[in-house]
């Protein structure tokens, strides 16, 4: 196989990390606009278990919570097992917005990572095959 696409795909693969990165630096200012009586309401006890809410108060797993919050903004059916279908009423038309273009903005950069893995795998894959045989 030619260096040329293995060289592609390691660009590809650092690329989509470099998106990940740029991803959580423009998902902090959300973590910082929402409303801490949204916090206080919608990350508590009834939705959360006691350490689910102790897990996800701290740093680094405060990011997935972010996340989490991004999806539920975005897309509000996705709280129905938590009994959060009806918490995006308590912010901002700006910040549910900005959580829709976080949202899209993740699904391209994962499946972009998860694309790129998947095309190296094979790659990787069909040139070992080609070299045994």
């Amino acid at each position: 196989m030619p260096e040329i696409v293995y060289s592609y795909l390691f660009w590809s693969m650092m690329g989509a990390c470099v998106g990940g990165i740029a991803w959580t630096l423009l998902s902090l200012p959300f973590m910082f606009a929402l409303p801490r009586e949204f916090m206080q309401k919608y990350f508590s006890q009834p939705h959360f278990n006691k350490s689910e809410l102790a897990i996800f108060s701290a740093f680094p797993a405060n990011l997935i919570r972010n996340v989490m919050f991004v999806r539920l903004l975005a897309s509000p059916s996705s709280g129905k097992v938590r009994g959060l279908t009806e918490a995006y009423k308590d912010v901002s038309a700006i910040i549910r917005n900005y959580a829709k273009l976080l949202y899209g903005a993740l699904l391209f950069v994962l499946i972009w990572l998860f694309g790129t893995g998947f095309i190296m795998v094979a790659v990787i894959t069909y040139d070992n095959i080609s070299k045994i045989s």
